[in-house]
């Protein structure tokens, strides 16, 4: 089942932004290939495909820049990374939470 995409682009953690970018570039490079192709099979040389991408270039440059570059948000951090400084919970809490994760039933067997 597919996650909702409710989720507003500011509330998004960091690691989530950069796998929307990486989205993005996989999907902007599959396009482009797209339009060359396409371009060439109907005029037989790149004409009008280079300005879809290249507007499309400067939007992913732009993304790029705001989370690698220059522009990025030196206050955008992932929500584990301001947890690391928690100490990890004692030698016993922790054999509890193992001891739960081999339950001799299955999570649909109880609904």
């Amino acid at each position: 089942m597919r996650k909702q995409r409710s989720k507003k682009y500011d509330d998004k953690s960091l690691r989530e932004k950069k796998i929307d970018f990486r989205r993005h570039l996989r999907t902007y490079l599959v396009m482009s290939a797209f339009f060359i192709i396409l371009n060439l099979f109907t005029i037989g040389s790149i004409g009008w495909a280079v300005w879809p991408i290249l507007g499309w270039g400067i939007g992913i440059a732009m993304q790029a820049m705001s989370l690698y570059g220059p522009l990025a948000d030196p206050e955008d951090v992932h929500p584990r990374e301001e947890e690391r400084g928690t100490p990890l919970p004692d030698l016993e809490d922790r054999m509890e939470l193992k001891e739960l994760d081999r339950r001799p039933y299955r999570d649909e067997d109880l609904v």
